[in-house]
């Protein structure tokens, strides 16, 4: 699941290397890895925003998979979706302001969209 920053220079992507599925970013040519996340819990499927500012991603920390949102060094943690149903698979709109995402809500899996927050 690795997601290539806009500007090309970094890729994100989940890994088990420490034990369990946490977020890393590293320069394109596999050089200077660095570790965003942090948690018992699992991280997955990052992505970057079109600025490259922010990646958001799914992890289960808070007992079930929701769409979270941290700034591009790690900081800034912040729950996007808190909702029971299950939310997957998140996608920036073009202008940033938006995140498309999987969710089983409805009780089966439809697209739903946030919008943004800080997003200008």
């Amino acid at each position: 699941n690795p997601s290539w920053s806009p500007d090309g220079q970094r890729i994100a992507f989940a890994s088990s290397r420490t034990g369990n599925f946490e977020i890393f970013t590293m320069k394109a040519d596999g050089s200077d890895v660095r570790r965003l996340t942090n948690h018992k819990a699992l991280d997955y499927w990052p992505v970057w925003s079109p600025d490259g500012k922010r990646i958001a991603f799914t992890s289960n920390r808070d007992g079930n998979y929701e769409i979270y949102l941290m700034n591009a060094d790690g900081s800034g943690l912040r729950n996007l979706t808190r909702h029971p149903a299950q939310d997957n698979f998140a996608a920036w709109s073009p202008d940033g302001k938006r995140i498309a995402f999987i969710s089983s809500r409805a009780g089966g899996h439809d697209v739903h969209v946030l919008e943004v927050p800080g997003a200008r």
